[in-house]
Order: structure tokens, then C-alpha cells, then sequence
């Protein structure tokens, strides 16, 4: 409706519509580190962020071990009031945003994945849920294509770096993407080859004020913040002096 609006007005217009951002695992020197990276990528704002980490691939020689260290991490995260110290995360934004996270999850189960850690409501007032850790999804599967947003993640194995780029790029979405490797240059590669807005390499997530933000894809178009940010609403002008 914005772009609508925009289009008809001929006004420029910034869009950021959300994500289904990769978590690339290719290789490192410290797997429950990084596991814990993916969760903190993932878990920000009880997992409502559009940047979040939603998919996290592995390679297939470090998949089983990294899988069990991050549904350790999931299953020790408590949710509740936000103000008890005890609290890892809070409740989703609204009823209905529980519910469908729920269904996504119900989905996905019905349908053949391997429901790892939590996917339940949790008893009492308010939209909580469980942090929850999904395998084994399927092309045919809701959080195979849709955004999850809620505490919840799907990990997905691969044979190599060209397969994690290949169901990485396979979304709809291109807002952000990580990228995790002890090789520089191997990561390098892998985040050109991404077709997201942002890649970060070795870090959940970054941002400052000076940092241009913004997708791809059905993750929106334009960019916010930084001199890129700036110039999507400048309108320029040339004044031409011919010379002589």
C-alpha cells in the first residue's frame, strides 16, 4: 500500500519487508561458539526481527554435533514476564502471532520434520512459546518458504559450501545473511555470492548508524541509514556550465 501510494505520487520510497536470513556454517575452530552465535542471531527480540537468523545451514561433518549444541542452547532459554531477571525472552507481539507461529510448526511436523525442541505454547496470559529447533524440512513445509517470526529455527544440512550458497540464494527473501568460516577468503566467496543486501561474516549481526540496511528480493527495495540512506530521498540536480 506504501509503494502504491508512492507509485502514484511519483515519490521515491524505501521498503524493508521482512526476511528468512541464512546462517552459513562452513567451518570453525569452535562449534559450541558458533552454535551460541546462532542462537543470539536468532533469539533477538524473541526472534521478531527481520534480520534475524531464521535458516542456519551446516555442512554435513559438522551438522549432528552443531545441531544437539544449539537445541542444548534453545531448550535452557526460559520465557516469560520481561521484567524477572530469570527471562530470557518475552511473549510474540500479539495472539495471532503465536497462533500462526504454532501452525508453522504444526506444519512442518504433520508434514515429516523432526520437532528437536519445544513448538508449544507455554500456559498462562499472554503470546509466549517455546524457543524451538526444527530438522528435517522439506520443500513442502510452511518454514520452508515462509518468515518464521518467533523463537523459532530451522537447521538444514548440506554437502558443501556450493550447496549452502544454493538453499541459501532458493528463498523469496534477501534481507541479510551470515556467514561463518576461519578461511577469510572462503568466506569472502561465499558472502559475494549471496543474494541478500547485507552479509555479516563471522558475527550473528552489526549494525551502526553509518551502515546502509536493506534486501533484496521480497525483502523490499532501497536502503536506510549511511550515505546510501541519505541518497534515496535526495533529489539531485547537475547545472551544466559548457566550457569556453
Amino acid at each position: 500500500m506504501v509503494a502504491e501510494t508512492a507509485g502514484r505520487n511519483l515519490k521515491k520510497v524505501v521498503l524493508e519487508l521482512g526476511g528468512s536470513d541464512p546462517f552459513i556454517v562452513l567451518d570453525t575452530d569452535d562449534l559450541a561458539g558458533t552454535a551460541k552465535a546462532a542462537v543470539v542471531g536468532r533469539m533477538g527480540n524473541a526472534g521478531q526481527a527481520c534480520n534475524g537468523s531464521k535458516r542456519v545451514i551446516v555442512v554435513e561433518d559438522l551438522y549432528d554435533t552443531f545441531v544437539e549444541q544449539m537445541i542444548g542452547a534453545m531448550s535452557q532459554l526460559k520465557t516469560g514476564d520481561p521484567t524477572d531477571p530469570a527471562t530470557d525472552f518475552g511473549q510474540l507481539s500479539s495472539e495471532k502471532a503465536a497462533q500462526t507461529f504454532v501452525e508453522q510448526i504444526d506444519d512442518a511436523v504433520w508434514k515429516g520434520a523432526t520437532l528437536r525442541t519445544g513448538g508449544k505454547r507455554v500456559e498462562g496470559l499472554g503470546a509466549f512459546v517455546e524457543a524451538t529447533v526444527l530438522t528435517d524440512v522439506t520443500p513442502q513445509m510452511r518454514v520452508f518458504s515462509e518468515e518464521i517470526f518467533g523463537p523459532g529455527v530451522v537447521v538444514y544440512r548440506v554437502a558443501d559450501a556450493d550447496e549452502a550458497i544454493e538453499h541459501a540464494n532458493s528463498s523469496a527473501f534477501g534481507l541479510g545473511g551470515v556467514v561463518y568460516s576461519k578461511d577469510p577468503q572462503r568466506a569472502q566467496d561465499a558472502a559475494d555470492r549471496l543474494d541478500t543486501g547485507m552479509v555479516w561474516i563471522n558475527s550473528p549481526q552489526g549494525w551502526a548508524a553509518d551502515l546502509p540496511f536493506g534486501g533484496t528480493k521480497r525483502s523490499g527495495v532501497g536502503r536506510e541509514l549511511g550515505p546510501l540512506g541519505i541518497d534515496e530521498f535526495v533529489n539531485k540536480k547537475l547545472v551544466y556550465t559548457p566550457a569556453g
